[in-house]
């Protein structure tokens, strides 16, 4: 970095960045001098990461630890080397951003912005940017592949699954507002044995055209033949254990599953007694439930026309239900990828061959298996994938004996497909799939597809809790995303209805659908992917903190001064805005652009929700201690204007990437 005895001209994309430019600069100079006047032959440091946000805004806004580095090697305090840091930036560096240049116990250099000057840069950025302000385009953009969701398609989206689907969409769109070019991929997993059942039981039906949400109807189908077929397999297997003389612990071990399935079917029999009565009926009268649906299976990977011509129309009929879920959530998809055409096309069956050839597979009980552990200590892997020495990789069972292919299989020659259109794929899915995820890269390192093994994410997606209860789809015990998205609004109806009784009625219904998807949304963001999320109704509509709602009352208020006042001049300068909490906004605001880049490079909405929540906050302040409409002072009235349009502004652009519709009055 040069010498910084110059002005530096800000950036005016990114105000905040241009602050810490400066002030890197500054250090840059200051040690540049140490190196000249000291004799000693000191090392070059990396500067950039001595600087840090000081813990308290007393210390400053940007604070740097160079001197506690540069005094183990001069063998002084760190005070004193501060401090001969801090004079010398003053003396050679012209200064624009920063006010001042400290040395503070016990060794830091603490940088202050020049508020007046941030202020002036930032008000005239977000006004100059509009809705693009702080959207900071990468240098290296790349085309990328979102692939999330692809809920089984045998039941309806449940709001576990539903977390994957806003984590997943609000990643593209993050990355798209980036520079990056994103598509976003649904993967139908069709050939599984899921969905067999599901074609299995609605067949024995014979094919009813659905009456109601149609993802609904076939859920309830799947999950009571499911269970009958449990029910009827445990029955085969207990009666087998008893006239082979089997062990005591293994009958009272098969019994206690029968009973807790039969639990499952009193409650699925309850809830859906006409489905229940036929299904019980037409299942008890197959001498091998099981192997019906593993014919089903067999005949599809084989692309039979009727079984697949029936796998087809009962899945599309699923995917419309969950085309109508998502589109109502705000989230959509560019393409639809089909795992039969997989199979049928012969991708499997090649990288099926090319894993044969690598000589890591071999055969075990007639199924193909791929020993991934040989794999991963050959090619010195477990950095790569980043996981323990300790940990062992099981092998993978690519083939079945009966000559199927399983999902990790599929998922691999699905991921080298997706590589045939993307740069980058990111795979969102579940933490319980992480060693299927590890599996697939080793895969790719065994095949020699080593570039697209580096360039696989595997963004982990925790568990989801509805205020505290586990679901299993399998047992038909779950909360369908549609459900939640119905119980919100209508908690969101009541809030609006209670705060604003004056809107018509069909403009507070709007409001409360904006609201209540957007608190849904927000609600799973704010929480860090990998780590497990209680959906808690009181939090998810708080109006005071920390929720979408809360965000909304800022943006709704910011709408509000601004209609009051109907014609808005521009202020002549922005140089009185001088209260700390006029201050403390000017600051949130200018650092969005830095806050954006890192979410989208890291891959993490939440940092924006975080951003969002303060931002709100901060807002939230400034209208309760500063007047607008009654001022005596037009000059000071009009910067505070500019400044409420700021955050409106920014405000609603972030709700744009986390995928929250803000409405205007509430």
């Amino acid at each position: 970095m040069a010498l910084a005895t110059g002005q530096m001209k800000p950036d005016h994309s990114n105000p905040f960045g241009s602050f810490r430019r400066e002030c890197e600069s500054a250090l840059n100079a200051g040690y540049l001098s140490l190196k000249k006047t000291s004799g000693l032959s000191l090392p070059n440091l990396d500067i950039v990461s001595t600087l840090e946000d000081p813990p308290n805004p007393t210390f400053g806004h940007l604070a740097s630890s160079l001197s506690f580095e540069l005094a183990k090697i001069q063998k002084r305090k760190p005070i004193e080397v501060a401090t001969t840091l801090a004079e010398t930036i003053r003396k050679l560096v012209k200064l624009d951003l920063i006010e001042s240049v400290e040395a503070t116990e016990p060794g830091y250099v603490n940088f202050r912005a020049n508020l007046a000057r941030l202020t002036e840069v930032t008000l005239k950025s977000v006004e100059r940017g509009g809705s693009e302000y702080g959207l900071l385009k990468t240098p290296t953009p790349e085309k990328t592949m979102v692939e999330h969701t692809s809920a089984n398609p045998a039941r309806p989206i449940h709001i576990g699954t539903a977390k994957n689907s806003i984590f997943g969409d609000t990643i593209a769109r993050l990355l798209s507002a980036r520079g990056h070019v994103v598509q976003t991929h649904f993967y139908i997993d069709d050939t599984g044995r899921q969905c067999a059942i599901m074609a299995y039981g609605y067949k024995l039906l014979n094919e009813p055209v659905p009456k109601e949400k149609p993802d609904h109807y076939i859920g309830k189908i799947y999950s009571v033949t499911a269970t009958l077929v449990e029910i009827e397999e445990l029955k085969n297997r207990l009666a087998l254990l008893k006239t082979t003389n089997a062990s005591d612990a293994d009958i009272v071990a098969t019994t206690k599953s029968l009973d807790e399935w039969v639990g499952i079917g009193a409650d699925l029999q309850s809830k859906y007694p006409a489905e229940f009565e036929q299904l019980s009926k037409l299942i008890s009268k197959d001498p091998d439930p099981e192997d019906s649906i593993s014919e089903v299976i067999r005949k599809y990977e084989k692309k039979d026309p009727e079984t697949s011509a029936s796998m087809r129309r009962v899945t599309r009929i699923v995917l419309s239900g969950f085309e109508q879920t998502l589109q109502r959530a705000r989230i959509h998809f560019d393409h639809w990828d089909w795992e039969s055409d997989l199979l049928w096309s012969g991708q499997v069956a090649q990288i099926v061959g090319q894993l044969k050839e690598s000589g890591f597979t071999f055969t075990k009980g007639g199924a193909l298996e791929l020993d991934v552990a040989k794999a991963v200590e050959k090619f010195g892997l477990r950095d790569k994938l980043g996981v323990s020495p300790t940990f062992e990789f099981p092998p993978l069972t690519l083939i079945r004996s009966d000559g199927t292919s399983l999902y990790p299989t599929r998922d691999i020659a699905y991921t080298l497909h997706k590589f045939r259109i993307a740069e980058r794929v990111i795979n969102v899915i579940g933490t319980e799939q992480s060693l299927a995820q590890f599996q697939v890269k080793v895969a790719f390192w065994i095949t020699g597809y080593r570039k697209e093994a580096e360039k696989f994410i595997y963004f982990p997606i925790g568990h989801l809790m509805l205020e505290g209860q586990r679901m299993s789809a399998r047992r038909g015990r779950y909360v369908t995303f549609d459900q939640v998205l119905d119980e919100t609004v209508l908690r969101a109806k009541s809030e609006v209805d209670r705060r604003s009784p004056s809107i018509p009625g069909e403009i507070r219904q709007r409001i409360a659908e904006r609201i209540a998807i957007s608190a849904v949304r927000y609600a799973i963001l704010s929480v860090e992917a990998i780590k497990s999320t209680n959906f808690v109704w009181d939090k998810v509509l708080n109006f005071e903190t920390n929720s979408a709602a809360f965000i909304n009352y800022a943006y709704t208020r910011s709408s509000g001064i601004l209609r009051k006042l109907g014609r808005i001049e521009q202020p002549k300068t922005l140089n009185l805005l001088k209260e700390p909490v006029e201050q403390a906004l000017v600051l949130e605001l200018s650092k969005f652009p830095e806050t954006f880049s890192k979410a989208a490079d890291d891959l993490n909405p939440t940092l924006l929700c975080l951003y969002a929540n303060l931002l709100a906050q901060r807002f939230h302040e400034f209208y309760e201690k500063s007047d607008i409409s009654h001022m005596s002072n037009p000059e000071l009235k009009w910067q505070r204007v500019a400044l409420v349009l700021a955050v409106r502004t920014v405000l609603k652009t972030v709700a744009g990437i986390l995928g929250l519709e803000l409405a205007e009055r509430m």
